[in-house]
């Protein structure tokens, strides 16, 4: 019997479920020596804050999380150094971007980043914009692939020495 996919917007009692995901993706992470997440974020209070806001997505596989994203309008100010492109209106960021490992290869993050550009384009919104760390080699791939314009690299304060180089990313609608 096929798997049901669904993305929806996250339950406020679906937080606990989101962060204990979130976790398990930051010690995959770890394990291949990527360090782009820390216990600042994404944290339980950023997933709480992003759904109270309705700004939390989740994709569930038969009921169960097993990804999700955050879609806003906000941008780090390190972000100020990339080449963007002008647009007219403020661009759709992408954070928080997670496919937990023991369903990653299944497709799960080509839709879900399907259905954050069709959101993107549904929401009258000019862009899709995101950054990713520039040492996970498949993240960055996986957006090159997509079609997404690299827009410059950024040093996020705060990240672990070593890991603070970002890869800007944008897709035009």
């Amino acid at each position: 019997m096929e798997a049901t996919e669904e993305i929806v917007r996250a339950a406020g009692n679906e937080i606990f479920e989101v962060a204990r995901m979130f976790e398990d993706c930051k010690a995959y992470l770890e394990q291949r020596g990527i360090l782009q997440w820390d216990e600042s974020y994404p944290n339980k209070e950023y997933f709480e804050s992003a759904s109270s806001d309705e700004n939390l997505f989740v994709l569930k596989e038969d009921g169960k999380i097993v990804g999700a994203m955050v879609l806003d309008e906000w941008q780090t100010p390190e972000w100020e150094g990339a080449d963007w492109t002008e647009v007219g209106g403020n661009p759709l960021i992408l954070h928080s971007f997670c496919v937990h490992p023991d369903v990653q290869g299944k497709g799960y993050g080509k839709k879900m980043l399907q259905f954050a550009e069709d959101f993107t384009k549904g929401q009258n919104y000019p862009a899709l914009r995101l950054d990713a760390y520039s040492g996970n080699k498949s993240a960055v791939a996986f957006y090159q692939k997509r079609g997404y314009r690299k827009a410059g690299e950024v040093v996020l304060e705060g990240k672990p020495e070593g890991h603070e180089t970002y890869f800007c990313f944008e897709k035009l609608f």
